[in-house]
């Protein structure tokens, strides 16, 4: 998994009214697909037949988690807002 990108996702996501945040991009889906069978993350099940969207459907809590600790990483979070 590409933490950059899904720190990113998931701000993006964070922003977005309940959470739903539709992705394009092969590499930005595949972080989705990533982050969802990694438990940070739930994904829309009708998204997987195009390998190049994908849909954030909710924020776990150790999403939420993820989230926070990379946040609170200076060197981390300052790199993305570069």
């Amino acid at each position: 998994m590409n933490l950059r990108i899904a720190y990113k996702l998931i701000a993006e996501a964070e922003h977005q009214p309940r959470g739903i945040l539709k992705v394009r991009g092969r590499e930005e889906a595949r972080e989705v697909h990533l982050m969802a069978e990694a438990g940070l993350i739930k994904e829309s099940e009708s998204d997987k037949s195009d390998p190049s969207e994908a849909m954030i459907t909710r924020i776990t809590h150790a999403g939420h988690q993820f989230y926070r600790a990379l946040r609170n990483v200076r060197s981390f979070s300052s790199g993305l807002h570069a």
